[in-house]
């Protein structure tokens, strides 16, 4: 290469260096230099640049790894911005949506959920249009709602589904949910309510209650308008059944 260049300087090569310097071509020495600096700084400048689609993904997506909430809005990062990872409330934090570990003192709420919510007061994964879904573990000192559930609500006092319940309900006081797949334990009471409710699975509480039911209704008393399973209580009624009041076992298939 280096022939090559002194060749393209000196055309008459092989000339000796020293008799032929008077012959070197300024102009295509300058031309070279410029583009050898041109090129260096080229190369350099697109190593160093980085594209707009490869900033990172939390703040293209609109989503943080983190966020700290005092009470909302006074926290790091506004309510519209989704949070995969970890999220620690002292008093109210709310975000669009939450994917990891959710930790308060008070009360955890955003729209989907997924994963784990630990609450000294409440875990709130609901709102309007009444659609949101919980899917994993949401454990409060006084209860959980949501839209949708998939896993399972442990609540001091109780827990709430607007809609459908796939998992498990474990209430002090009692849960609510609309249709359940699953089991629902309350201390009190379970409710299925809305139109055509049901479950299929167990219900163990002081009052049990469901439309429709297939599977086990355990409690002081039990009620259902279709049956197919069995209550025990001291007094089950199933409206649609052979009997309809019946102590102790009930039952219709």
């Amino acid at each position: 290469m280096i022939m090559s260049i002194y060749q393209y300087l000196y055309p008459n090569f092989p000339h000796s260096f020293f008799s032929g310097c008077w012959k070197i071509k300024i102009k295509r020495l300058a031309l070279l230099i410029v583009a050898i600096v041109f090129m260096s700084a080229f190369s350099a400048s697109a190593e160093t640049r980085q594209s707009p689609s490869e900033a990172p993904k939390a703040i293209k997506n609109g989503w943080s790894p983190f966020q700290f909430s005092v009470f909302n809005p006074l926290q790091l990062f506004n309510e519209d911005k989704d949070i995969v990872g970890l999220r620690l409330n002292l008093v109210y934090g709310r975000n669009a949506d939450v994917s990891g570990i959710d930790l308060g003192l008070g009360v955890n709420s955003s729209h989907n959920f997924t994963g784990i919510q630990i609450a000294g007061i409440m875990n709130n994964a609901a709102g309007d249009p009444g659609d949101f879904m919980g899917i994993g573990i949401q454990i409060a000192c006084l209860g959980n709602t949501t839209d949708h559930l998939y896993g399972i609500q442990i609540g001091g006092l109780g827990n709430g589904v607007t809609n459908d319940a796939t998992g498990i309900q474990i209430g002090l006081v009692g849960n609510v949910a609309s249709t359940v797949k699953g089991i629902q334990i309350g201390g009190l009471y379970n409710f299925n309510n809305g139109k055509n409710s049901s479950i299929t699975g167990i219900q163990i509480g002081t009052f049990n209650y469901s439309d429709n039911v297939t599977g086990i209704q355990v409690g002081l008393y039990n009620e259902c308008i279709n049956m197919r399973g069995i209550q025990v209580g001291i007094l089950n009624h199933i409206e649609k059944g052979y009997m309809r009041f019946m102590p102790i076992i009930n039952a219709k298939f």
